[in-house]
């Protein structure tokens, strides 16, 4: 088997076993499964923040700006 193929193979199922599981939760939550909410809020642990990804590169853009002023400040004395 080329293993190319295997490692598509391997993330298809992957994906289909999230959405089933994705699937499964919706479904216990709407009948009103605690459960399914506890697992929900545990399972967002574990997704990426966009604000954080955001503030991070907002705070380094900020040092990389303020090690240039400071520099420039050095290049003058």
């Amino acid at each position: 088997m080329d293993p190319t193929f295997a490692f598509g193979l391997i993330i298809a199922v992957s994906l289909a076993g999230a959405i089933a599981i994705m699937v499964v939760l919706a479904r216990w939550a709407r009948r009103g499964g605690k459960g399914a909410v506890i697992s929900g809020a545990l399972l967002s642990l574990f997704a990426p923040d966009p604000e954080l990804e955001k503030n991070i590169r907002l705070a380094e853009e900020a040092r990389q700006e303020q090690h240039e002023e400071d520099e420039e400040g050095q290049g003058r004395e």
